[in-house]
């Protein structure tokens, strides 16, 4: 990337104000304008915020030394996460929640956790009403029912001698509600992916008395499902001094123009520049980059799977983002034995522990639409037999990614990272469907754009994106197989070239 001060950039760099929202597109340098804004108030202490642990252990090795990089739930932990330690979990586990509630009625279970986890992202001081699911949701239980319950976890959950597993969310909601001062340490906040902030840390970043900047990209708002809101909108920054960054360093001409054709579907009026160099927009990987590495992006932990699946039984290394760990193949595995009564074979008792048998996981599976689960289930079809595919899976896994030839990834997990090669799996959703919600065609339209704009030389598109530039030129349709069906990801028939 190159890092010559545009316009824009020098723009930014110069500000100086209470509060100022940078608008940056994908790959045009936001992070290092924020580093040269550091730089030049060295005088200045800041604290970088950012939205997870990567993003702020990469930050750490960029900024300057008057900058201190932490997460929200780093800022959190010493005042309130620590007296959790013990018990802190990931998620909450259904059967958790039902034992908690003295109750085999898996949909009030459900309900309960997504009302609580509403309130944990919220800034509210306690749960209520807006955080109830919608009413078509409720199973047929009534809001005071299904609140009674969400606020009776909410209770045992901030109990320090309690036993009831505790989020990560907990404590950072109780450091919110604690209305933290920041600028008796800080004298300025940079705040970084604000298109993605949770109410909970919207509320406790614009809470602050100090200079704050927020740099995000709208578009990039991949995570409202988790109850994230688009902080770069707040009404209290209304009158904030704005900034735009258009330049993206990362890619060229050809994959802008794939990302320009998404945001205009999203009402943008500004387009984002490609000046990073030649770059390629394909329907099939070149032959140079099959010899090479490249990355397959996909929408859902089962199509990462199928992909890291298909190139290890081609005999190639695979690395996964975030570690093969985060993708729960130990647990689809045991859900294999137990689906085959072979409770012998799991490596976890906590399947049979939970359930009665296969039939009800199944049954709770549907009751309560948890998409893990019945994830898991499409799997154990989708890959029969699954344990000896898994096995040479695992074995083709390296925690190198400079040692394997494809690496594989959510296109969630792909946010803040870019490969010279990568090729879009044929799971995402499609956002012509007449039948999508409007948000939901945001939200996967903005995760689309997400993918696309991980590539920095070559973009191999899927069968829907084909059919969208096609659209866009006005060739129609055009005469591929839309589903791809039996091609691995980068392999479609048509023609192979779009544009370079």
């Amino acid at each position: 990337m190159s890092y010559s001060d545009t316009p824009e950039q020098a723009a930014v760099i110069g500000w100086s104000g209470h509060r100022l929202v940078v608008r940056a597109f994908a790959g045009t340098g936001k992070t290092a304008t924020l580093v040269r804004f550091a730089c030049a108030s060295p005088e200045r202490k800041m604290l970088y915020l950012a939205c997870n642990r990567a993003v702020r252990d990469e930050a750490e090795q960029k900024f300057p030394f008057n900058v201190e990089c932490k997460t929200a739930h780093q800022l959190a932990w010493p005042h309130f996460g620590r007296h959790y330690q013990r018990r802190l979990t990931g998620s909450l586990r259904i059967t958790d929640v039902a034992r908690q509630l003295n109750t085999r009625f898996w949909p009030l279970a459900r309900t309960a956790i997504t009302t609580l986890n509403a309130f944990l992202c919220s800034a509210d001081m306690q749960p209520g009403h807006p955080h109830l699911p919608e009413e078509d949701e409720h199973s047929g239980l009534s809001a005071e029912k299904i609140l009674a319950a969400a606020q009776l976890l909410w209770r045992e959950s901030v109990r320090q001698d309690g036993s009831f597993p505790v989020t990560h969310d907990v404590y950072l909601k109780l450091y919110q509600l604690s209305q933290p001062d920041l600028a008796k340490r800080w004298h300025t906040l940079l705040f970084d992916e604000a298109q993605d902030a949770n109410p909970v840390i919207q509320s406790l970043v614009l809470a602050q008395s100090c200079p704050v900047v927020l740099v995000g990209d709208r578009h990039q708002q991949i995570y409202r499902f988790r109850g994230a809101e688009n902080a770069l909108d707040a009404p209290q920054l209304a009158d904030a001094d704005q900034r735009c960054l258009t330049h993206s360093f990362r890619f060229g001409p050809a994959v802008a123009r794939v990302a320009n054709l998404l945001l205009a579907r999203q009402g943008e009026t500004l387009s984002v520049a490609g000046n990073g160099g030649d770059d390629c927009v394909t329907e099939c990987l070149p032959e140079d980059a099959t010899r090479g590495s490249y990355a397959v992006l996909s929408r859902t932990v089962a199509g990462v799977i199928g992909a890291a699946l298909q190139a290890s039984l081609a005999g190639k290394k695979v690395y996964w983002v975030g570690g093969i760990a985060g993708y729960k193949t130990e647990e689809l595995e045991d859900l294999y034995w137990f689906s085959a009564d072979m409770p012998e074979r799991m490596q976890s008792p906590l399947l049979a522990r939970e359930y009665r048998n296969f039939e009800e996981y199944e049954t709770v599976a549907k009751a309560t639409k948890d998409a893990e689960m019945n994830q898991a289930l499409r799997l154990l079809d989708q890959y029969f037999p699954l344990p000896q595919k898994l096995q040479v899976m695992r074995a083709q896994a390296v925690t190198d990614e400079t040692q394997a030839q494809v690496t594989v990834s959510t296109a969630h997990r792909s946010k803040g990272l870019e490969w010279p090669s990568v090729v879009l799996d044929e799971d995402f959703a499609d956002i012509t469907d007449p039948l999508m919600s409007d948000a939901e065609r945001t939200d996967e339209t903005s995760l689309l754009y997400v993918a696309v704009t991980r590539a920095q030389q070559t973009l191999v598109i899927n069968a829907l994106l084909q059919m969208l530039l096609s659209a866009e030129k006005g060739d129609g349709p055009g005469e591929e197989n839309g589903s791809g069906e039996g091609n691995a990801p980068g392999e479609r028939n048509g023609p192979e070239e779009i544009s370079c």
